[in-house]
């Protein structure tokens, strides 16, 4: 029963430190260039992610492009991209023949930025879920020493830069463990709740996907 108390506190937990974290992930300071010039002028129509579900996309006649998706990207070069957003004949798109070309450049590397090869995920998309959802117990780091990892008790919250945790291979795996839950997927840890609920499963692809950041970044 106790520790069925504390897993009910961490989960609602999350919603206080939600608040925060997207805070700090829609925080545009020390982002590119590319990244500045995509939120100001693509962002309202291709969505935050690239997605093409921007909050000005709906009132468009043909559905926009994802940019997570690599296989739209892959065929084409910068060149390519560059001489079709300069000649466009339809009016939200005539704006990119006013860049400076390195502004222009910077934007196309941001979008190609938002995909990762061969794949149709969004790392962006990942981060402001484990931001919002994740660190409390994970930690900022990904090494298990969120704020709330304090009051659990064994097993802890899952060390994801540690080197016996493997994700290349894996994802599958993982993508159930967030969905179910430990407890239903693993016997594992009863803190650890189901996404299913809360998360799509285009959401928990992008969560793992972020995850990967996290082996990168440990040296």
């Amino acid at each position: 029963m106790k520790r069925l108390a504390v897993a009910l506190f961490v989960v609602a937990g999350l919603g206080a430190i939600a608040s925060n974290a997207r805070a700090q992930a829609a925080d545009p300071a020390g982002q590119p260039r590319g990244a500045q010039v995509y939120a100001e002028l693509c962002q309202s129509c291709h969505g935050r992610y690239g997605r093409g579900d921007g909050p000005l996309a709906s009132n468009l006649k043909a559905p926009l492009v994802d940019f997570t998706n690599s296989a739209w990207l892959g065929g084409r070069s910068d060149e390519v991209i560059a001489k079709g957003l300069g000649t466009a004949s339809h009016g939200p798109m005539t704006i990119a023949s006013a860049l400076k070309p390195e502004a222009l450049q910077d934007s196309i590397a941001y979008i190609r930025a938002l995909s990762i090869p061969g794949k149709h995920v969004s790392v962006l998309a990942g981060r402001d879920i484990y931001l919002a959802s994740c660190q409390g117990c994970h930690g900022a780091k990904g090494d298990g020493q969120g704020p709330v990892a304090t009051y659990l008790t064994d097993p802890k919250p899952r060390d994801f830069t540690a080197s016996k945790f493997v994700i290349d291979g894996r994802e599958e795996e993982l993508e159930k463990f967030i969905s179910l839950g430990a407890a239903a997927a693993m016997h594992g840890s009863i803190y650890m709740p189901e996404w299913a609920s809360r998360l799509s499963p285009q959401q928990i692809k992008d969560t793992v996907e972020y995850l990967k950041i996290f082996k990168q970044a440990k040296p």
